[in-house]
């Protein structure tokens, strides 16, 4: 069933009906309530599910393996607060898609970590501290969140959330109160938020008519701008340039661009003829990037889903992860000596949890 939604969705002759396909296939309420948007290697318009069944074959209870020597892993979230990751499936020609806009943010001051949990029905955000302890806030209720991201001073999160068929982008304060601001509405799908270096714009990803492109808004004037194609828009932290991840012009793979926000230039800085790239992270100091990649099948490993590393200008890519499960949505710490992401690692079921590991 899977591979038949993939194979509509990619055709563009069927563009119209796309939705309606996905629809006819699922019983209307779970329909309404798990649409959003998956990035993939062909795509970005699937289905958004609660958890990724694991592989078959997969040893998901070890933490680390050989290939990851030296490196310190040290998790945050435990099985039972049922963690969302993305969902990840292999299309009809064995390409790997998943979702790719930010399912965990990390506040500004290091101390707090935001996170999308199920239950209920529902996937919410919640916020639990860094520094330990089980206290878990849970900051909405009765939602069907996707993404998010902490404002540069960490007052405020922004999110998208699915309400009936559309995807808009919201802001709710990061520590108390339960008002919800509508910050983009519109009859197209808005997901993917996040913020300027200073916090007065929030850049976010607008879907119209099965393409992409990457918009503005600024949060005092509610003046909207449209930049460029492409999705998961990060501003470096000089706010000279944003980095967006877009489809390949066969629209076979994923690849890192930026845009210069003066002179309007648009550059590639990472492509490969096989791997897909999505979910750029810049470091804070703006010489690295982080990101998710994909890694080929081999004869002792299935395909999957790694973080990779490389420099600001493209250069010196280095894979960094090598646990067969997905280790996806990477974020830098402030202080940039750590990188939080979601994996399916050190638990049998391979259920998605929160880890933190060393940079360098």
């Amino acid at each position: 069933m899977k591979q038949k939604i993939i194979k509509n969705l990619a055709s563009n002759d069927n563009k119209n009906q796309n939705g309606n396909a996905i629809k006819s296939m699922f019983k209307d309420d779970w329909y309404k309530m798990n649409k959003a948007i998956l990035y993939s290697i062909v795509l970005f318009f699937f289905v958004f599910l609660y958890s990724c069944g694991p592989a078959q074959g997969v040893d998901y209870k070890v933490v680390s393996v050989p290939e990851e020597g030296g490196m310190r892993f040290v998790k945050y979230t435990e099985e039972h607060e049922n963690v969302m990751g993305p969902l990840t499936v292999l299309n009809e020609n064995g390409k790997l898609l998943w979702y790719a806009a930010p399912l965990i943010s990390i506040s500004p001051n290091g101390e707090k970590l935001a996170y999308i949990a199920s239950g209920n029905n529902f996937t919410n955000l919640y916020i639990k501290n860094i520094s330990g302890g089980k206290a878990v806030v849970q900051r909405t209720f009765n939602r069907n969140i996707n993404d998010m991201n902490f404002s540069p001073d960490g007052k405020s999160i922004a999110f998208t959330a699915a309400k009936g068929n559309d995807q808009n982008v919201y802001l709710i304060n990061a520590d108390e109160g339960a008002a919800v601001q509508q910050i983009v509405a519109t009859t197209a799908n808005e997901l993917g938020p996040s913020f300027s270096k200073e916090g007065e714009m929030l850049f976010f990803t607008k879907e119209e008519l099965g393409r992409f492109y990457v918009w503005s808004v600024n949060l005092t004037t509610a003046l909207q701008t449209q930049y460029s194609e492409g999705f998961t828009p990060v501003m470096d932290p000089s706010g000279k340039f944003l980095v967006v991840t877009r489809n390949s012009k066969d629209g076979s793979r994923g690849e890192i661009w930026t845009i210069d926000l003066t002179k309007g230039t648009e550059t590639q800085i990472m492509s490969d003829p096989v791997k897909g790239f999505s979910s750029p992270a810049i470091s804070p100091d703006g010489q690295k990037i982080i990101c998710v990649g994909s890694t080929e099948k081999e004869s002792n490993r299935t395909q999957n889903l790694d973080l990779y590393m490389f420099n600001i200008d493209g250069t010196g890519l280095k894979q960094l992860t090598f646990h067969e499960g997905n280790d996806v949505s990477p974020q830098w710490s402030p202080d940039g000596n750590s990188i939080f992401f979601l994996s399916q690692r050190g638990n049998e079921a391979g259920k998605f949890n929160i880890w933190k590991v060393n940079a360098y």
